[in-house]
């Protein structure tokens, strides 16, 4: 299952329309922000969760809809990959700490893998490391037994 969502540069309120109230295809637009998810199941107990792309003041919310959502599905682990992720804002940071706090209070799982320095970056310097359980990829997400936080990426 894959979901694409793109805003212009401009309101989100406005981003499907013209001047003129004729709706548009925004993924033509120039300077579109877009933000991509596939959801899949990678064994019973997982949620896998791929976000592709932007994820900035207007992506977010997408991004915390999906994510809380998928909380929702089936098994004890969500595995959050941000490998493809070419922009990582603030709001992203918010997004992921209420995600992990839902997790925790449905007594399952998070864990992110972090392999792009806009992520990384974004997590250590706001002194959130230790927040999250972060790997460097699906493969060690699967294979890490250890509840928690705080691994090593």
């Amino acid at each position: 299952m894959s979901t694409h969502f793109a805003y212009p540069a401009g309101r989100p309120a406005d981003r499907d329309k013209t001047e003129h109230g004729e709706r548009v295809d925004i993924s033509t637009v120039p300077g579109a922000r877009i933000i991509q998810f596939t959801v899949s199941h990678p064994r019973g107990d997982v949620t896998l969760v791929v976000v592709t792309g932007e994820v900035d003041l207007w992506t977010a919310p997408r991004l915390r809809d999906k994510l809380l959502r998928a909380f929702g599905s089936r098994g004890s682990i969500m595995v959050v990959d941000l490998s493809p992720v070419t922009f990582f804002a603030a709001a992203g940071l918010a997004t992921l700490i209420e995600a992990q706090a839902a997790a925790e209070k449905a007594d399952r799982r998070m864990v992110l893998i972090t392999t792009v320095r806009c992520v990384d970056r974004a997590i250590e310097l706001t002194g959130l490391a230790t927040n999250f359980r972060r790997v460097g990829s699906l493969a060690a997400a699967l294979a890490d037994p250890a509840p928690g936080c705080a691994a090593p990426v």
